[in-house]
């Protein structure tokens, strides 16, 4: 006979001799913490333990099972249905069947919220087989309940999380085994989430990445998360593009069980990336084609430029030549108007001269490749002034020039720049008995970089022709006011730009003028105030 059945008969034993002495099984139950009862082999309850008497709450000693069902109301503690007498937990084992414990909820009229209990049984029969009764053994389930219901709340919750996210839930088992995923991810994929349940996530892995996540599920089973893109493979057969968040689970031990993921579908962000990489491509591939367009042309327009120069010049000595000539050798056969004529043609070839030298200064600028070192701008423009000076030394002049502005530049370039508009304020000051000139710098928008100007007291400019500034052989003023063929401020400009920077006047007829300038813009702005505001700060700052 095995230890097992040995126990058993003496358990069984045991509450046979219980039953034979009501005073030594009321002894024995009245020690018990747990909620005991005694039904003997009617059914009639003849003992409470002191718990239990209390927890059923009438005080009663003894009651048959018609005086339960008076006193007491069982039910299922789910749905509420009542449960019929022949399945109660004492009327099943006093017909002997083996049952487990049941799950009740008991309510009465001295019981208004009623409570749930978990009750247990345990026929006793004597030697011959006969009946003596039954042990029910109750637990209150209350807490237990509300600790359930918690969890079910707290799972519903978690449910309607997962299933209101736009991106796909995906769980898998240390295998590799979908144990879960939400409607989101199953419609990504083209299933229903029936379909995907227990698949290996290879089944659903476009099969020249199934190297790849087999080694990424090996990185979670060693702790490692990763965020990466995955192509998926639709039920369709087409590829799905995804961005994968995935980490590694784990038991309550620490024990791997396996892994979870979030997926977004990244499809039309990667088409759009890829579109966004072809017009690049076809940007710069248009870029290159157009830029060695344009390297083209200005080699063509430089060597017409300087063909069409080296074609002009001959005739315009001629011209300039044979009408000296026709001045010095025939004095006298001329009347004044003839004279008149005369000095007109040399006047038109010299003017054309000068506009052959303009076109080929500005082709110079735009051909010359730049030679950035650390310039002095102050040292410049002091050289320019002092040409300036020694060519009229007869003009009173008032130079004033800031000191200590270095900047980045073609040192070359930059003394045309200040040449030009130094020659600019000289020449258009000098109607004025006292000319004032001024090179300076102020601080740039915002506080960053520098803006440098060129400000006068001369004849000044009307604003509504600014546009016309810095255009090719534009002039405001006539030949007859002063000098000049209009080709000075345009090649300011060009060299401005290629320093990154822009170039803008300002002025009034009759009350000067101001020209700024900037060197390596990230981006282009608005001018600054009006001349009058930078007036009062550049004599501070000079």
């Amino acid at each position: 006979m095995s230890a097992s059945s040995s126990s058993t008969d003496l358990s069984d034993a045991l509450a046979e001799g219980l039953f034979q002495h009501p005073a030594l099984l009321r002894a024995l139950v009245d020690t018990l913490s747990e909620r005991v009862m005694v039904a003997d082999a009617t059914g009639r309850i003849i003992y409470f333990s002191p718990s239990a008497l209390d927890f059923q709450g009438l005080g009663l000693k003894s009651m048959t099972q018609e005086e339960w069902y008076q006193h007491f109301r069982f039910s299922d503690p789910d749905t509420h249905v009542p449960i019929p007498p022949e399945r109660l937990p004492v009327n099943r084992a006093l017909r002997g069947e083996e049952a487990a414990s049941l799950d009740i909820f008991v309510e009465g009229a001295h019981l208004p919220t009623g409570y749930y209990v978990r009750v247990s049984t345990r026929a006793v029969r004597d030697p011959q087989g006969r009946m003596l009764g039954v042990l029910l053994f109750v637990r209150d389930i209350a807490q237990e309940r509300r600790i359930q219901a918690e969890q079910r709340r707290t799972e519903q919750r978690f449910h309607l999380i997962v299933e209101a996210a736009q991106e796909g839930i995906w769980m898998l088992d240390r295998e590799g085994r979908t144990t879960y995923t939400n409607h989101y991810m199953a419609r990504m994929l083209g299933y229903t989430v029936e379909e995907m349940l227990g698949q290996h996530v290879l089944a659903f892995i476009e099969e020249g990445s199934h190297h790849q996540v087999t080694l990424n599920l090996e990185r979670r089973m060693q702790g490692h998360s990763s965020v990466h893109d995955m192509a998926l493979r639709h039920k369709d057969g087409r590829s799905i593009w995804t961005m994968v968040s995935s980490n590694p689970l784990r038991d309550e031990e620490g024990r791997y069980i396996g892994a979870l993921a979030t997926v977004t579908d990244i499809t039309q962000r990667r088409d759009a990336e890829q579109q966004v990489r072809r017009l690049n491509e076809e940007l710069e591939r248009r870029i290159v084609e157009r830029t060695a367009q344009l390297e083209f042309s200005n080699r063509e327009l430089e060597a017409f430029a300087y063909s069409v120069a080296h074609d002009l010049r001959a005739p315009l000595r001629a011209i300039s030549t044979f009408s000296l000539a026709l001045s010095e050798d025939c004095p006298g056969q001329l009347d004044a108007t003839g004279e008149d004529y005369l000095q007109r043609i040399r006047g038109a070839a010299q003017r054309m001269s000068e506009l052959i030298d303009g076109i080929l200064t500005l082709s110079r600028v735009t051909s010359t490749g730049l030679q950035e070192t650390d310039v002095c701008l102050s040292a410049l423009a002091r050289a320019a002034a002092e040409q300036l000076q020694r060519g009229q030394p007869e003009r009173t002049v008032h130079l004033r020039i800031q000191e200590g502005l270095v900047d980045r530049g073609d040192a070359r370039m930059l003394r045309s720049v200040l040449e030009n508009l130094l020659g600019n304020a000289w020449k258009f000051t000098r109607e004025r008995p006292v000319a004032e000139i001024e090179f300076g710098a102020l601080p740039g928008e915002g506080g960053s970089g520098r803006v440098y100007f060129v400000r006068d007291n001369g004849a000044g400019f009307d604003m509504g022709y600014q546009s016309r500034l810095f255009g090719v052989f534009q002039r405001l003023h006539g030949p007859q006011e002063f000098e000049g063929n209009g080709v000075g401020l345009a090649s300011v400009r060009r060299i401005i730009q290629r320093h990154g920077g822009r170039v803008w006047g300002e002025g009034r007829v009759g009350q000067g003028a101001t020209f700024f300038f900037t060197l390596h813009e990230a981006s282009s702005g608005g001018a600054p105030p009006s001349t009058d505001v930078r007036r009062d700060d550049g004599r501070r700052n000079s």
